[in-house]
């Protein structure tokens, strides 16, 4: 996300979240954000993990469609910004790829990986 930043495309989502809900506080705001971020992604991996029976790529990628739709219907409304991101182009895809492409891959193939190390006697 910092790559798109450095592209000129403006900061991640998550320092924007951020900043409406606490404030700006450069540069304390972008690493507390950045951790939060974090957080929030070990947390839906964890749901990921408890709901899932049979962990896969595919799945995790389909699971990512959750945290996309709670941050389009839950999360932008708390924050005083329109449902689905006002349906822009940007706002539909960022978060898709991000939350399915990116992270709900790499958590279905890391929670697969995890689980079939795991012997059970």
């Amino acid at each position: 996300m910092y790559i798109i930043k450095a592209a000129g495309m403006g900061d991640p989502g998550f320092v924007g979240l951020y900043r409406t809900t606490f404030g700006a506080n450069p540069p304390i705001d972008q690493i507390i954000a950045a951790l939060l971020f974090i957080i929030s992604g070990g947390i839906w991996g964890i749901v990921f993990a408890l709901l899932v029976k049979h962990p896969s790529t595919l799945k995790g990628f389909l699971f990512g469609l959750l945290p996309t739709l709670c941050l389009w219907v839950i999360v932008n409304p708390v924050v005083g910004k329109p449902l689905f991101n006002g349906f822009t182009t940007k706002g539909i895809l960022m978060p898709l790829v991000f939350n399915m492409v990116i992270w709900g891959s790499f958590v279905g193939w890391y929670v697969k990986r995890i689980l079939g190390s795991v012997s059970i006697h």
